[in-house]
């Protein structure tokens, strides 16, 4: 009897299991939040943030602006979801598998590439993020940074197995600052993106430097 109770209990505590409608719901929303993020960053490469308003966003995603701020209370953070969704794509770029017989220099060079590949898939967005910088909701400053930064210190610890002369969080900084003055370099000049050779490039000077040997 004492049995039968608590299994009547445990049973009565279990949370339900999300419905079906509830899951389709979940992912209807998703899929119109991504519409919206992605009519916002045509607006904003076309006009500029500043000159960008939610009637023009709404209008180029297909929406009334008042069924716009259903999923997004401001152009704010539209912004702030664009630069969050572009770091979690460059983040799991990380977690993509990479042939084991690789040598350190070989992985490093294709995990540039790969995340290359998706600066030139965004240029658009890139050069605004580049333009306003980190965005700020609600007094918060965007982490996406400090969380790119530590995963690459981990994965060179991980794939250098002791090569580096420095601390690996240094060395993420470094790889960083390269990676970043390139893709600026390309920004800025307007050349089309060639993510194989600025991989090979960059991987070559974070690995031996600038000066002749």
């Amino acid at each position: 009897m004492r049995d039968t109770a608590f299994v009547a209990t445990t049973k009565a505590r279990t949370p339900p299991k999300p419905r079906a409608r509830d899951t389709r719901r979940a992912r209807e929303v998703e899929r119109t939040r991504q519409d919206i993020l992605e009519a916002a960053a045509r607006v904003f490469a076309a006009r500029g943030y500043h000159a960008s308003t939610m009637q023009v966003i709404a209008r180029e995603a297909g929406f009334t602006a008042a069924s716009l701020y259903t999923y997004f209370p401001g152009k704010e953070s539209i912004y702030a979801a664009l630069v969050e969704a572009f770091g979690a794509r460059i983040l799991a770029v990380f977690e993509e598998p990479v042939p084991a017989c690789l040598t350190f220099a070989q992985q490093l060079e294709l995990l540039l590439q790969r995340q290359l590949q998706l600066v030139a898939e965004h240029a658009d967005a890139l050069r605004l993020m580049f333009d306003l910088g980190p965005p700020q909701v609600d007094g918060r400053v965007d982490q996406s940074p400090r969380h790119y930064l530590a995963r690459s210190a981990r994965f060179l610890e991980e794939a250098s197995r002791g090569a580096l002369r420095v601390d690996a969080a240094e060395a993420a900084l470094l790889l960083h600052g390269l990676g970043h003055a390139h893709v600026l370099g390309w920004l800025v000049g307007g050349d089309a993106l060639d993510p194989a050779r600025m991989a090979a490039r960059i991987t070559d000077l974070f690995l031996h430097g600038a000066a002749r040997r």
